[in-house]
């Protein structure tokens, strides 16, 4: 008799609950919903925070290194302990007179002027008196990323700079000019730091195009990777008036072609020791480049290169026998004949008036290495638009 009553009871009780079920379901999907929310939003946010890092990485990333007075550009490329060349013998920077104006030339007119005019003070000391800059590697790669492609033309000169351009772009100060990829042990040996651009017989092996480099760098063949390979550039060689078939063939596979006609593809364009200082006949091939240029269609800046001085160790009797005096007639001469064609002019007499020359006529990798960066600093002054 006491059982049923109590069994009545927690028969209630469990009724009492079923009803109450309903009630707690809710509750329970109420809590999963926010504990759904709640995993979501910080999921979001999670992303949110991680797209914003990256970005900023991304963009610190893409900053260029700008270097401070004494700080050294090249000190981590290949060769560097071997080939002895050391950032202080190449570049000063400037010390700013006044905290407030940059010692860097702002236009592109005053750059070329003050590049041209500079000096040295004493024999083989920095090129200074004029105040471009030396560009860290990831800044080149920055400002040739502004361009369509990027043509080397002419003689010796522009060859020797076109080296030293790719001994930028590849880090490497022992092999960086050369086609490693075609060289045996023993050219690599003997063509190594200054003979890349002073041996004639190490010329055979100097780089001719980004494409060529491209194509075989690194693995097997071990040749010197480019820090950047987006903008294609070339050296074409002109020996002769008209220039070959072939060379104005490389020239119009590089530039005609290009998507946009108002990305600038520049010409740097140098034919004094190619015309043996005959200012006619550097002006018929100055025409003849600005015909192929104009026939192109395209934005292409274009720079003349007045040749460098003759050294003390050059030969009396070789040509040509008026010596210096014939280069800087030949300066005085095709300059204004350069800048009524629309070239912008860059003289280096001054560059190489106390730099030292095994034969009086070729120098050097630092000096190529200095003109090369003139040449970069004259790409971070073109208007791309």
């Amino acid at each position: 008799m006491g059982l049923a009553p109590r069994v009545a009871t927690s028969w209630a009780s469990m009724k009492l609950d079923t009803r109450n079920l309903p009630s707690s379901r809710a509750s329970i999907l109420r809590l999963l919903f926010f504990i759904f929310f709640f995993c979501w939003g910080a999921y979001m946010l999670f992303l949110t925070l991680s797209y914003i890092l990256d970005a900023m990485s991304a963009h610190h990333a893409k900053q260029p290194l700008i270097l401070e007075p004494g700080e050294d550009a090249i000190k981590h490329f290949a060769g560097s302990r071997e080939c002895g060349v050391l950032q202080e013998d190449l570049y000063t920077a400037p010390w700013p007179s006044n905290p407030n104006v940059s010692p860097f030339c702002g236009k592109r007119a005053t750059l070329l002027e003050a590049m041209s005019g500079g000096g040295r003070y004493g024999f083989d000391e920095p090129f200074v008196g004029c105040t471009y800059r030396w560009f860290s590697t990831p800044e080149i790669c920055i400002i040739l990323g502004r361009f369509n492609a990027i043509t080397f033309v002419g003689d010796d000169l522009t060859q020797s700079i076109y080296a030293a351009f790719n001994i930028l772009l590849r880090e490497d100060l022992a092999l960086g000019g050369l086609q490693q990829w075609i060289m045996s042990d023993e050219d690599k040996e003997k063509c190594r730091c200054d003979s890349q651009v002073l041996d004639i017989e190490c010329q055979r092996f100097a780089v001719k195009s980004s494409e060529d480099a491209k194509k075989n760098e690194g693995g097997d063949r071990k040749g010197s990777r480019y820090f950047c390979d987006d903008v294609p550039h070339a050296y074409i060689s002109v020996k002769s008036v008209p220039s070959s078939p072939e060379s104005q063939a490389v020239f119009k596979d590089l530039t005609y072609g290009k998507s946009n006609p108002w990305q600038p593809s520049p010409i740097i364009f140098s034919f004094g020791h190619g015309s043996a200082f005959d200012t006619g006949i550097a002006t018929r091939s100055m025409d003849e480049w600005v015909t192929l240029a104009t026939g192109a269609e395209r934005n292409i800046p274009m720079l003349f290169l007045s040749p460098p001085e003759f050294g003390l160790n050059k030969e009396p009797n070789s040509a040509p026998k008026e010596g210096n005096f014939a280069v800087w007639n030949f300066q005085a001469e095709m300059a204004p004949v350069a800048r009524e064609k629309h070239f912008d002019v860059l003289s280096l007499y001054n560059l190489t008036l106390q730099a030292s020359s095994v034969d009086g006529e070729r120098f050097g990798e630092e000096v190529a290495l200095v003109q090369a960066m003139m040449i970069v600093n004259w790409l971070s002054k073109l208007e791309t638009s």
